[in-house]
């Protein structure tokens, strides 16, 4: 009964608000003096740390009492130099508060090495899957009149020829060549400089192609012929029936009448 009464007596509860006080008092400048020390809850902004070792990026970051931690080291890109930052989460600018890590991710020290798959009697598209999912790279693709029709018949890297089972680099640039039984057909380019436009049409008609005039007037079908693209190769350059033979045109007539 006693205490009962002592708790519902002003003295308890005077003293109860009293000593939540006095802890308030002590807690607020704790915090204070905590804050000020460790920088809790204080947000700024996280540094770029790209481009750069990792020692020199986990340096950066704890100068800021920020942590680097190493996400992936896996990973191979050319166009950054080993051993340094690629990418990071949060990126450059975000807000982070003190303490919080920053996930790295690192250029790998040594290109890794891949086994060149069989390519050779396999289908272009086939081929071409294989190079893809061992990391490498389809370069130029050249044909050769075969019977093998799309079909690869030879690879190269770097000008030389290379074999199933070869050890190349990965991301290595594999050049092809396949089988074509037939292609378009080809025609000489015939030479028309110092023709008149009416002869130099017939004549590139003649060889299947068209002509296109490029300055000029194109009525004027007695203006001679003084520039041409290809030039005439007499028989040494050809292209595919219907190509484009572009005139340029003079008001003299033709010099061959």
């Amino acid at each position: 009964m006693k205490m009962i009464l002592f708790f519902k007596s002003r003295t308890f509860w005077f003293n109860l608000i009293l000593a939540f006080v006095f802890l308030i008092s002590l807690m607020l400048p704790l915090n204070w003096v905590l804050k000020q020390i460790t920088g809790h809850g204080e947000i700024q902004n996280v540094p770029d740390v790209r481009n750069i070792t990792l020692k020199e990026a986990q340096q950066t970051l704890e100068n800021m009492q920020l942590i680097g931690e190493v996400l992936d080291s896996s990973a191979f890109f050319k166009n950054f130099k080993p051993g340094t930052v690629v990418q990071q989460y949060p990126e450059p600018g975000a807000g982070a508060k003190v303490g919080r890590k920053i996930k790295l991710t690192i250029n790998r020290h040594r290109v890794e090495s891949v086994y060149l798959p069989i390519l050779t009697e396999r289908t272009f598209e086939r081929a071409t899957s294989d190079l893809r999912s061992r990391g490498l790279v389809l370069g130029k693709v050249s044909y050769r009149p075969d019977l093998a029709e799309g079909i690869v018949l030879g690879a190269k890297a770097n000008g030389k020829f290379i074999n199933g089972g070869d050890l190349i680099r990965k991301g290595t640039v594999v050049d092809l060549l396949v089988g074509q039984i037939s292609g378009p057909p080809t025609h000489s380019v015939p030479n028309v400089i110092s023709f008149s436009l009416k002869h130099a049409v017939v004549a590139i008609q003649k060889a299947d192609l068209q002509i296109q005039v490029m300055d000029g007037d194109q009525n004027n079908l007695d203006a001679s012929i003084i520039k041409q693209n290809p030039i005439g190769s007499d028989g040494n350059l050809v292209v595919h029936t219907g190509g484009v033979i572009q005139v340029w045109l003079s008001d003299l007539k033709e010099l061959n009448n």
